[in-house]
C-alpha cells in the first residue's frame, strides 16, 4: 500500500496512526553521568578504605557496606531510564596480580559504565559501576 492510499485509508477509517513511544537513545541531557559517577565513587572509597587495613573476617561486610553505599548514591542522581549495577572487588595487597573480566549483552551507544581503583598499603580496591540504558 503506497503512502497516499495509506493516507486516505487512515482518514476515511478515522484511525489515528500510532507513533513509537519508546525511545532508542536518551537525550543528550538524560546521558549517564560519567563524571559524577566517578568522582563519587572516589569519594566513597576513599572515605570508607583510608586507615582500612586488609582483614579476612570483615572483608564480606566492608565490600557489601560499599557496594550499598555506592548503590544509594547512584539512585539519587535520579538517571533517567537507566539501570545500574555497582560490583565491588577487595583484596589483600601482596604483590600478586589479578585479573577480572566480565561479558553481558551491551549497546555501546547507550550503554556504559565507570570503574575506580583504590589502593593502600594493606589492601586494593576496585569499584565497577555499569549503567544500562532501557529502551
Amino acid at each position: 500500500m503506497d503512502e497516499s492510499m495509506k493516507s486516505s485509508f487512515l482518514e476515511r477509517e478515522n484511525v489515528t496512526p500510532i507513533s513509537s513511544s519508546y525511545q532508542m537513545k536518551p537525550p543528550a541531557e538524560d546521558k549517564f553521568q560519567e563524571l559524577m559517577v566517578k568522582e563519587i565513587v572516589r569519594n566513597i572509597l576513599a572515605e570508607s578504605l583510608a586507615a582500612k587495613k586488609y582483614d579476612s573476617e570483615t572483608i564480606k561486610n566492608l565490600t557489601t557496606s560499599i557496594a550499598n553505599r555506592i548503590n544509594h548514591a547512584v539512585k539519587e542522581l535520579k538517571l533517567k531510564r537507566y539501570k545500574h549495577i555497582v560490583h565491588v572487588n577487595m583484596g589483600e595487597r601482596r604483590g600478586q596480580g589479578v585479573k577480572s573480566g566480565f561479558i553481558c549483552l551491551w549497546d555501546s551507544e547507550t550503554d556504559t559504565h565507570i570503574s575506580e581503583t583504590y589502593i593502600n598499603d594493606s589492601l586494593f580496591c576496585v569499584a565497577t559501576v555499569f549503567a544500562v540504558y532501557l529502551y
